[in-house]
Parts: C-alpha cells; sequence; structure tokens
C-alpha cells in the first residue's frame, strides 16, 4: 500500500515557507560592513542563516532530486520505500530552501545596495580575466582592487539567480499539482523546465563549492561565513576596493596604527 507523502499530507507548510522568510526579514535588524580594529565585519548573522539555509537546502534538493531522477537521467531509488523516503527528504529540503531564499530576497529587496553589490560592474571583465590570470600563474597580471564580491562571483550569479527563480516557479506548480489537476499540457513543459534548471544550479553549485571552499585561498572568505569577519590584512590584499567604499585610507591607518603602539 502507497504511504502518503509529506507533499500530500503538509503541503501548506510549502506555501508557508516563504512567507515565514519575509516576515523574519521584516522583523531583521541588519548590520552593515564595518572595519573593526584589524578584522573587517563581512556578514552580520541575517546573512549567515540566509546563506546556509539556502546553501543546505539546496544540496539536499540537488542530491535527492538527481537519485529521483531527472528528465534525461534515470532514478537512482528504486520503487517503494526508497523513493517515498526520498521524497520526503526533498520535502524538507524544500521547505529549507525556500525560506532560507525568501528570507534572503526579502532581506535584499529591502536594502536594495545588497542586491546590487551582487551584479556584476563594467570591470567584470578585466578584473575576471587579471583575477584568474593570477591564479594560473601568470606574472604579467596584478591583483584588481576588488570589492566586496569578485567580480568573477558576480557573474556567476546571475546564472545562480535564474536558475533558482525557474527552480522555485517550477516547484511550486510541481507542488500545486499534488493537490489540483493540471493541465498535462503545462506539466510537461513544467518538468523538463524544473531539471535543466537543477542541471544549471548543479554547475554552479560544484564551482561554488571548488572555489569558495575547497581552494586554501577562500578559506577566510568560508571561515567568515561562520564568524562573521575577515582579517584585514586579506581584506586589503583581495578586497582594496571594498575597503575604500568603507572609507578605509592605507596611509591614515597605518600612521594610526603606529601611534597605538607608541
Amino acid at each position: 500500500m502507497q504511504r502518503e507523502l509529506l507533499f500530500d499530507s503538509a503541503t501548506w507548510l510549502v506555501w508557508l515557507a516563504p512567507f515565514i522568510g519575509v516576515l523574519a526579514a521584516g522583523l531583521t535588524k541588519r548590520r552593515d560592513p564595518a572595519i573593526e580594529g584589524d578584522r573587517v565585519l563581512r556578514h552580520d548573522t541575517a546573512a549567515i542563516i540566509e546563506h546556509w539555509a539556502h546553501g543546505i537546502g539546496t544540496a539536499v534538493l540537488l542530491v535527492s532530486g538527481i537519485a529521483l531522477g531527472v528528465w534525461f537521467l534515470p532514478a537512482l531509488v528504486g520503487s517503494g520505500d526508497p523513493v517515498w523516503n526520498m521524497m520526503d527528504v526533498h520535502y524538507v529540503a524544500v521547505v529549507v530552501f525556500l525560506f532560507g531564499t525568501f528570507y534572503y530576497g526579502a532581506n535584499t529587496l529591502l536594502a536594495m545596495k545588497r542586491f546590487r553589490e551582487h551584479l556584476p560592474t563594467k570591470d567584470a571583465v578585466e578584473y575576471t580575466k587579471r583575477h584568474y590570470g593570477l591564479l594560473l600563474g601568470f606574472k604579467k597580471f596584478t591583483m584588481p582592487p576588488e570589492r566586496k564580491y569578485f567580480e568573477s562571483e558576480k557573474m556567476a550569479y546571475i546564472l545562480a539567480l535564474a536558475s533558482t527563480s525557474v527552480i522555485i516557479l517550477t516547484g511550486l506548480i510541481k507542488v500545486a499539482a499534488h493537490a489540483i489537476d493540471l493541465p498535462a499540457g503545462l506539466m510537461a513543459v513544467v518538468t523538463p523546465a524544473h531539471d535543466i534548471a537543477t542541471v544549471a544550479m548543479l554547475a554552479f553549485f560544484l564551482a561554488h563549492v571548488f572555489f569558495a571552499a575547497i581552494l586554501p585561498m577562500s578559506w577566510p572568505v568560508l571561515r567568515s561565513m561562520f564568524t562573521g569577519y575577515v582579517d584585514l590584512e586579506y581584506a586589503k590584499h583581495e578586497h582594496a576596493g571594498w575597503l575604500r567604499e568603507l572609507g578605509y585610507e592605507a596611509g591614515k591607518a597605518e600612521a594610526a596604527s603606529e601611534e597605538t603602539a607608541a
């Protein structure tokens, strides 16, 4: 006998999760980045929560979604209980993902500067070329004065934004299909679109994990996703443009440091 899925018995929580995220954002008091002695506040508590809720939700969604099978790949789990268990895992991940994503989205819309700092600028191509030129060992390149986020990250953000939007829209339609009858023609478009967006998100996610967690040069930023802070010396080297935006002036800061030491 087929058991009832969480998508059927607790569909309401899928619809409630986005509203909880938006409500939480409205009740959250944000902190802007700031230089505090020999360290720089990069992420406040809200940024850390939304990052890990979205990230963990995305990771589990990708694993469970691929296990269940996508449009052009066979399922990795058989019929019966393994499928129902994986569907329930997918459900829990959907709830966490929607909360984290809408919490981030509402926080971003409440302070548009947080959205703009993720978008590529006119320096995107040049800075990306120089950045990866350095990583590949080409000595003719110098470190560009990157802002809070690398320009290469900002270009990847567009892919993540597009794929996330498609996944949410098509995913909610698929959830609605558990409660109401939807046209077969609509579902014939929604299902492959959901799967294609999933593959695009998988490509972004794997690249993000590699460049943000595996490469040693990224470990200071990875730590900041737990502590909120990066060292000032690290920021001077990797994010000089960001420090300028925060009002940091190297000469004055070093003179003040010398006076304090004296």
